[in-house]
């Protein structure tokens, strides 16, 4: 995907954020739409291989979203350990509250995305730390 057309999904995923209310939309606004291209990779960390990372997404879109606002916090790391978990348990509240505004409560992809955005909250938990702890300059 080129940079353009990155800026131009990056800005649909921004108003996606507020669409659903995720919570904090608001770190978005500190970053330009060209800024947050660089700074989104889609599901997954950036040690993962491209591919990997493109697969999860390809899954998962329903989650980009919340992918976004996850990796801002992830560029804004302040290395501690409450602020990794506020950011794992945030990236699992927007999982669940996308689900909610996506899907009706009768409807079992509601709970099959709230069940994937759990999954890949606890696997940032598991795996992220070394991520968190050397946040991008």
């Amino acid at each position: 995907m080129g940079k353009e057309s990155k800026v131009k999904h990056v800005r649909k995923l921004r108003e996606l954020c507020e669409k659903y209310e995720l919570d904090g939309r608001v770190v978005l606004d500190y970053y330009s739409d060209w800024d947050l291209a660089g700074i989104y990779n889609g599901l997954g960390s950036d040690g993962m291989p491209a591919w990997l990372r493109e697969a999860a997404t390809f899954l998962s879109p329903d989650l980009e979203p919340t992918a976004l606002i996850h990796d801002v916090d992830f560029e804004r790391a302040d290395g501690t350990k409450a602020g990794f978990d506020a950011a794992n348990k945030r990236f699992k509240a927007n999982g669940r509250r996308t689900a909610k505004k996506l899907f009706a409560w009768y409807d079992p992809r509601r709970y099959a995305l709230m069940n994937r955005a759990r999954r890949y909250g606890n696997y940032c938990q598991m795996f992220g730390w070394s991520a968190w702890r050397t946040p991008s300059e």
